[in-house]
């Protein structure tokens, strides 16, 4: 476990400060919120670029009092479709929920643009603290929080420079453990197959680095679709490959089944297995299917509830490292 102590988060931007850098009365800048349409166009792109410049996020909260605790907590994913976060949700919400907090979930789907808008929208509410799986896919997304005034925690990752609070593992070092695993049991011939966001990226670059450096060939690399799995597609893709390392579980049993319908799976140790399989993630399905996925478990309950308690004091360390451990299956 590291540390690292960042400053406190700034506060967030005001109406007047826009008004001010844009150069317009704060009654324009309010019209350009709430009635776009009767600002003209040049007057309105001055405020807009104001706001992104500063960070700003109008207050749909604005008919409260400006006292008033909201106790809720926006969480942004990247998907519900995949359950790999569940964990963490699940983990954060059972930490909150009993002081009276609210969790508002909101996806980013994998789209850096679509990100930005979500975490616009979560502020907006006013939340308490954002918790996010990943770090900001953009520089806005970065300024928004870095001035939102709020607790922010990053997860799944173990940035150098979180923005406030951090609580995940090293992906770097979860690819590595997985390639020198495979050339260790005389692999040779490795692939990585899943999305290119930039956890997955860093788990292929550990992965490809550890496997040069002990001796195998030059991984090859599967970009799949966003909420693809590794199928027979992925297989003919992929020829003379003998083992595999997908970015997640999802991927992993999508490439198994790939496998067995081309009579690649055999029953029996991973010894035996013609092509070996290792995902990330230890989903309930890849201790169930034939043969047994190996896996590396990341400790997703752990992580919401870290998180949760980073939000929640600034006492201790505020970037928490929790690990991953190997488990070795039948699939590899």
């Amino acid at each position: 476990m590291t540390t690292a102590e960042p400053d406190a988060p700034h506060s967030a931007p005001t109406l007047s400060a826009v008004a001010k850098l844009a150069g317009v009365s704060s009654i324009t800048v309010s019209r350009v919120v709430r009635l776009p349409g009767l600002v003209a166009p040049e007057t309105r792109g001055r405020v807009e670029a104001a706001m992104r410049e500063l960070g700003y996020v109008p207050n749909q909260l604005a008919g409260a009092l400006a006292s008033a605790r909201t106790r809720s907590v926006g969480v942004l994913v990247p998907t519900i479709a995949n359950s790999i976060f569940a964990d963490t949700v699940q983990g954060l919400s059972d930490e909150l929920e009993p002081l009276g907090y609210a969790v508002i979930l909101a996806q980013s789907r994998y789209d850096a643009m679509r990100e930005d808008r979500m975490l616009a929208a979560l502020l907006s509410r006013r939340p308490e603290a954002i918790i996010m799986v990943g770090s900001p896919a953009t520089d806005d997304g970065a300024r928004l929080l870095r001035r939102a005034g709020i607790p922010i925690v990053e997860t799944w990752e173990l940035p150098a420079s979180p923005i406030d609070a951090v609580a995940g593992f090293d992906n770097y070092a979860a690819g590595e453990t997985v390639a020198r695993h495979l050339v260790a049991q005389g692999r040779r011939h490795l692939a990585f197959i899943g999305g290119d966001d930039p956890r997955a990226t860093r788990r292929w670059n550990g992965f490809r680095d550890a496997a040069l450096a002990a001796g195998a060939n030059e991984p090859r690399r599967l970009v799949l679709e966003r909420n693809a799995s590794g199928s027979v597609a992925a297989l003919a893709e992929l020829p003379g490959v003998d083992a595999v390392f997908a970015a997640n579980d999802a991927h992993a049993i999508g490439f198994l089944s790939g496998l067995r319908a081309a009579g690649l799976q055999r029953s029996g140790p991973a010894s035996a297995q013609p092509v070996a399989v290792i995902g990330l993630g230890d989903l309930e399905m890849g201790r169930l299917i034939a043969p047994s996925l190996s896996t590396i478990r990341v400790h997703g309950d752990a992580i919401g509830r870290t998180a949760a308690k980073l939000m929640l004091t600034r006492d201790g360390p505020r970037h928490v490292d929790l690990g991953f451990e190997l488990v070795l299956r039948d699939s590899g």
